[in-house]
């Protein structure tokens, strides 16, 4: 029984690949971008390092911002009302 299996089996041995375009097409990976299209591309491209500047000063940022808000968590009442007394006087310009 297992001998018959094994004969009736059909053993891929090669395999044809071919490219096949439309007439007319272009081959793959090619556009019609315009030459101003392209400048613009090269510009955005060309900013990748201000990009990572500014994500890295805006990551900065929020790691104080959440240091600052864990810190405000821990205020006891007392300290609460004297830091927003004083803040209310800095904004409106009164001196302290």
């Amino acid at each position: 029984m297992n001998g018959d299996r094994r004969g009736r089996r059909s053993h891929l041995r090669s395999i044809e690949v071919m490219n096949v375009t439309q007439t007319g097409q272009r081959p793959s990976g090619e556009t019609d971008r315009s030459t101003a299209e392209i400048a613009r591309l090269f510009d955005v491209a060309g900013r990748e390092d201000e990009a990572i500047r500014l994500f890295h000063g805006g990551v900065t940022r929020l790691h104080q911002v959440q240091l600052a808000r864990s810190a405000l968590k821990g205020l006891t009442t007392c300290e609460l009302r004297v830091a927003l007394e004083f803040r209310r006087q800095a904004l409106r310009g009164e001196p302290a």
